[in-house]
């Protein structure tokens, strides 16, 4: 062990250590949305060395820290390169609670902004759970710094603990990355299905990004699709690849299968499930008799602004022009009114009487609603099966 950790440190000295990047796909457009950046070592006789091979020696020594700090010019040089491309796309680097034990990935996140201009928004940090909920004072002083810095912050290995709630309760994470534990074994347990699925819905109701990891198989990825996940990566999706043959596959513009009905799916739920929330805090004012002051904002905002309506204006507009999809507007608008003159009921202390007539109406366009969003759903899947069969 003693004599690979020289031989570490002489291969960071000549500079033999790289990056290998594998692709994340999105669901939504079937394209790269990015890559999470995994540490090789080269050696000798042509082989490469994964990073589980040597870096668990390493951070036993204390060298993780020093790895970091070496490679990271690496990955912006490597950065640089993707960023030339056409396109949207991120990186997501590992990180560990060594590394973040001490000021340096801050300083060096910081010295890129304000030397070499990097844009921190296609910057991603992965963090694995553990080190999330550390209770290090330094460690989430640093994590907040990174956060300061304008750098995204993924919780890695979501599910592996036990502490990943109160993890994402504490910190500001961006996005959450489901572990490859549930996926490999989702086609064999109803529950470990269910658990991918719940986690993809929590997630969205926190406004985080979900990736899911372990797409081996064609089946896998079929089932993840309509699930509301954002991004997967997997080898059967691609391997790794060297930052050449990761830039010639961003080149080659290559489209795998994808789907609007995930992201639909979880805009309703989100949408429906802060209905729900409003719809509680209306039947308190009810049966407590007094004004509701300091009505969260959040539970009452306009049809742009919703979770619905951001997919609307947002990615769905993929789908204007489609009937069925252009139908949504106007009864998901009729809905937001409908809360707004339930909001001016109650927030002027009017008759109780009034407002129980008008919740009783909210239910009643809240159908209307669904059934467009159903009507839709449907169309789309029927679309997809089509396209599938070659009719």
């Amino acid at each position: 062990m003693v004599a690979l950790s020289r031989e570490l440190e002489q291969a960071l000295e000549r500079g033999d250590l790289l990056f290998h990047y594998q692709p994340k796909v999105s669901f939504l457009t079937g394209r790269i949305a990015g890559a999470e950046a995994l540490l090789r070592w080269p050696g000798a006789d042509g082989s490469i060395l994964p990073a589980a091979k040597f870096m668990p020696d390493a951070t036993a020594r204390g060298m993780g820290p020093i790895v970091t700090r070496r490679m990271f010019p690496r990955l912006l040089a490597d950065l640089r390169r993707i960023r030339a491309c056409p396109g949207e796309t991120h990186v997501a680097f590992n990180v560990s609670a060594e590394d973040l034990d001490e000021a340096g990935l801050v300083g060096l996140v910081r010295e890129a902004v304000s030397a070499d201009g990097l844009d921190t928004g296609c910057l991603e940090i992965e963090v694995t759970e553990g080190t999330a909920v550390s209770t290090n004072p330094t460690v989430t002083r640093n994590l907040t710094g990174l956060l300061a810095a304008g750098v995204t912050l993924s919780m890695d290995d979501y599910g592996v603990g036990f502490s990943s709630l109160e993890a994402l309760n504490r910190l500001p994470f961006s996005a959450l990355k489901m572990d490859q534990a549930f996926v490999l074994r989702m086609l064999q347990s109803a529950k470990s299905a269910t658990l991918v699925k719940t986690s993809v819905a929590m997630a969205h109701l926190l406004g985080l990004r979900t990736v899911v990891e372990g797409i081996e198989s064609a089946e896998i990825y079929r089932t993840l699709l309509h699930y509301g996940c954002d991004e997967g990566q997997g080898y059967w999706l691609s391997p790794p690849l060297s930052i050449d043959g990761y830039l010639d596959l961003l080149a080659a513009d290559r489209a795998w299968p994808a789907s609007p009905v995930g992201m639909l799916r979880m805009a309703q739920l989100t949408h429906t499930w802060q209905l729900k929330l409003l719809i509680d805090l209306i039947v308190d004012h009810l049966e407590h008799s007094v004004p509701a002051a300091g009505m969260p904002a959040a539970l009452h905002v306009g049809h742009h602004d919703c979770a619905l309506g951001r997919w609307f204006y947002g990615a769905g507009q993929t789908l204007a022009g489609d009937p069925d999809f252009d139908a949504l507007e106007t009864p998901h608008r009729a809905l937001h009114d409908h809360c707004a003159d339930l909001v001016a009921e109650i927030e002027g202390v009017r008759a109780c009487g009034r407002v129980q007539e008008l919740l009783i109406e909210l239910g009643d366009r809240a159908c209307q609603l669904g059934g467009a969003l159903q009507r839709l759903e449907t169309r789309l899947l029927l679309r997809e099966l089509a396209n599938r069969c070659g009719g």
